[in-house]
């Protein structure tokens, strides 16, 4: 009888009362978790590595964001980042390459080279010492090979005459000269030749200079006038030495550092 009545009684009050607290006061937490004020939750509430990059959303950290200089070499992405360039080149070498940690290569640099732009000046036949050409300073302290093309070009008022010229290419104290020689024939118009030097010295100066002859009459138009008498006739011949050539040389040079 006394189990009876136990299932087929009603909750007392009480007991109802205490039981709809109960669920009022774990439905409120659950609330309040989901739906936090603005500003309510600061760094004090945040456990350290509560916040993983799984929690942010993408694209939501701005460069703004980020304190100036916070992130250095270990952070950043040196895959996506140039790192500063450090170091530095011996004397001879120059950088080839760098690396995206900022190590630079060194490698052999080129030569120092030395040279002119072309120049042109006039040879005359009647110089008796050579022409300057074209030079250019080579600094101390080292060995050069040197390389110059002279170009001679020579016109006549269209006598048939030989022109010899001859040019000097020094470096240093060493020369080196060639000579070549032009016959104009009947033409007015330029003849003209090249010169091919090369050579190796040391410091001072590298320098092309030339100097040119004719091999036939004196120039200069003269009139030479040869008279013959005999009893009965007198011949007169004369003869008229044709004019001097124009001759010019053109020419550049350019020197190679070989060894220092």
């Amino acid at each position: 009888m006394h189990l009876r009545s136990l299932r087929g009684g009603r909750p007392s009050p009480a007991l109802i009362i205490a039981s709809a607290a109960l669920f009022v006061s774990l439905g409120g937490v659950g609330y309040a978790a989901v739906s936090l004020p603005n500003g309510s939750v600061g760094t004090s509430q945040l456990a350290s590595g509560a916040v993983t990059s799984s929690k942010l959303r993408d694209g939501s950290v701005s460069y703004k964001k980020i304190v100036p200089g916070s992130v250095g070499v270990v952070r950043a992405n040196t895959g996506q980042l140039q790192v500063r360039v450090g170091g530095t080149c011996s004397a001879g070498t120059a950088i080839g390459s760098i690396n995206q940690l900022g190590h630079a290569t060194c490698n052999p640099a080129l030569p120092a080279q030395f040279g002119t732009t072309t120049n042109t000046a006039a040879v005359p036949t009647t110089a008796t010492t050579p022409t300057s050409v074209t030079s250019v300073a080579l600094p101390t302290g080292a060995s050069y090979l040197a390389f110059a093309n002279p170009t001679v070009s020579v016109t006549t008022d269209g006598t048939s005459q030989r022109v010899t010229v001859s040019c000097t290419l020094t470096v240093g104290s060493n020369t080196q000269t060639r000579t070549v020689s032009i016959d104009t024939g009947a033409y007015q118009s330029p003849a003209t030749v090249s010169i091919p030097l090369e050579l190796n010295g040391g410091s001072g100066t590298a320098a092309v200079s030339c100097q040119s002859k004719t091999e036939l009459a004196p120039a200069g138009g003269t009139t030479t006038t040869t008279t013959t008498t005999t009893t009965t006739t007198t011949i007169t011949t004369t003869t008229t030495a044709p004019a001097a050539p124009t001759v010019t040389v053109s020419a550049a040079v350019n020197a190679i550092e070989i060894a220092s």
